[in-house]
């Protein structure tokens, strides 16, 4: 079977279970579905020969981990984002999209708490920005569709946000 057809498999279960979160109630049941999710896209990665984006599920799925017992520390999400460094400088072999996934994990990790919802859609259209181009350039067809349906959810729902604040604000 074609490499990349089995990669987009794997990756096609690991988007369904991140449509799943959307469901969940919980933030313990959120979090470990993720890591779930993460290590199934980390397979994929692996297969389509992108390890600095299986690095990033690796790393996304200790972040997780930590997220259990509470909001991250300075200290944590240093330590989150170096080890995605580190692991990351070893094992790039794609140049600077290589980096895309670095990049978005790292500014996703140190943003992780903020509180609010517009600025937090922000900061996941720009991280799934990055890995928009890093998936479709190791052609992980099934990852860049879902890339490109968070982004644009995540901005419907801003303009939602905005219009909700409008209406409000026009009402008072």
């Amino acid at each position: 079977m074609n490499i990349i057809i089995i990669g987009n498999a794997i990756s096609l279960a690991g988007a369904v279970l991140m449509v799943a979160v959307g469901f969940l109630k919980t933030r313990r049941s959120i979090l470990l579905t993720q890591c779930t999710m993460f290590g199934l896209m980390g397979v994929a990665n692996i297969i389509l020969g992108g390890l600095t984006g299986a690095v990033s599920s690796l790393v996304s799925i200790i972040r997780n981990l930590f997220c259990l017992k509470g909001p991250l520390s300075v200290p944590v999400k240093l330590l989150v984002i170096g080890m995605q460094i580190l692991l990351s400088v070893k094992v790039n072999t794609l140049g600077w999209i290589g980096w895309l996934p670095v990049i978005s994990a790292c500014f996703y990790t140190w943003m992780i708490d903020v509180r609010d919802e517009t600025t937090l859609k922000t900061v996941l259209i720009i991280a799934q920005s990055m890995w928009f181009i890093y998936d479709l350039t190791i052609r992980n067809y099934v990852a860049f569709t879902f890339d490109v349906l968070t982004i644009l959810s995540n901005l419907y729902g801003i303009i939602s946000l905005k219009s909700q604040q409008k209406v409000r604000h026009n009402a008072a």
